[in-house]
């Protein structure tokens, strides 16, 4: 797992005891641990905290919404600023490795409203004092391999991103993933699928992120539906892998059209990231598969982006574009997930225009096909 631009990771079965000592190895006293409000202890982390305890003074902080907003930014900023940690600890799923990122990049602003304004001018991050280590306890969304962090303002979704948000550490250790509800992995699961396939057809990949993007694809596809049905040692090991691949992937490429519409869904009808990705990637893969030369943003070369279609087409077992969106689908609702916008109460036609009408315009741009408000509300139309 090492590479030579990248944070030393720890990986294995147990990684997650070598944290007190890497904590001394980067010589930090004054450790802020956050945690969610209950993974900490379902996955089994909370064991370490006796022997962190023991390294450097620990203070915890779990008061945050599984979808990070500013206002839990500046309740875990107040903190920051008063307990003046000189290492933060991220031990969770995605919105509290996003959150420690976050309070990194934002250390020393306390005033809400000044924060606001930081975020939606986007604020530059040049460096961060504090030291940083990321431990996932869900296999999906990568967010200890990226350079950006989800916050919300309202509704509204912002992207903050910095090489410096990279951690120095990272420890991935399988067994702490497998404790979550067969929702929660099929669900954290999915996503690292959708951010693979993601990343091979973005107009932001590169020879390198595509290449991180297939081994997670052929780590995640032959072992999804085991973890999620009985998450044993050998598919935590894989999707613990795949899902740090994928993060690796869609750290260079960013996401694209799928994602962008997966925050609407998400902030509108409570449906968990993961599966709100996955209600529309079936469509877009036949789409993209589908596509002439004609269709595509300009500077997309046609030959390459047929060649990533047969790629992704081949990965998921399929012959076609409609096979593929076929059994994409049929793959999501064997994990338990239903598959279409209407099941998750997008039933009328005002409603998947809000969709349409919400979406970010710069992830459609890294999308290599090239979708009107018109086209993209049919293909909203075909997923609900």
């Amino acid at each position: 797992m090492s590479d030579p631009i990248r944070r030393p990771v720890t990986y294995g079965d147990g990684a997650v005891e070598a944290l007190p000592q890497l904590v001394a190895d980067l010589e930090r006293r004054r450790v802020l641990l956050v945690t969610g409000r209950r993974s900490f202890e379902a996955s089994g982390a909370q064991r370490v905290l006796p022997a962190l305890e023991a390294a450097a003074q620990v203070r915890r902080f779990s008061d945050f919404s599984p979808n990070t907003d500013v206002d839990d930014l500046a309740l875990g900023l107040v903190e920051v600023a008063r307990f003046d940690p000189d290492l933060i600890v991220a031990i969770g799923g995605g919105s509290a490795l996003d959150l420690a990122k976050l309070l990194c990049a934002f250390r020393g602003t306390t005033d809400p409203d000044e924060l606001r304004s930081g975020i939606r001018a986007g604020h530059r991050i040049d460096r961060r004092d504090t030291a940083l280590i990321l431990v996932p306890t869900t296999s999906g969304s990568g967010a200890e391999a990226t350079h950006f962090a989800v916050v919300y303002i309202g509704d509204e979704k912002f992207s903050v991103g910095s090489p410096a948000l990279l951690p120095d550490r990272v420890v991935l250790d399988p067994q702490l993933t497998v404790t979550g509800s067969a929702y929660q992995r099929a669900t954290s699961g999915i996503d690292a699928v959708a951010q693979a396939v993601e990343s091979l057809w973005a107009t932001g990949a590169t020879d390198r992120s595509r290449r991180f993007a297939r081994h997670a694809l052929r780590l995640l596809l032959p072992h999804l539906e085991r973890f999620v049905e009985q998450p044993t040692d050998e598919p935590a090991r894989a999707m613990a892998l795949g899902s740090h691949l994928a993060g690796r992937a869609i750290d260079i490429s960013r996401t694209t059209a799928a994602h962008a519409l997966s925050y609407g869904i998400t902030k509108g009808y409570g449906v968990s990231h993961g599966h709100a990705v996955a209600l529309t990637l079936g469509p877009f893969i036949e789409a993209h598969a589908a596509a002439a030369a004609g269709d595509l943003q300009p500077g997309v070369d046609a030959a390459l982006h047929a060649r990533v279609m047969e790629r992704v087409t081949a990965l998921l077992g399929a012959t076609s574009g409609t096979d593929a969106r076929d059994r994409f689908v049929a793959m999501i609702e064997r994990l338990g997930l239903v598959s279409r916008l209407s099941d998750v109460g997008v039933v009328t036609a005002d409603q998947r225009a809000a969709l349409v009408d919400g979406v970010n315009v710069e992830r459609l741009g890294n999308n290599p096909v090239a979708f009107d408000s018109a086209q993209l509300l049919s293909l909203v139309e075909r997923a609900a």
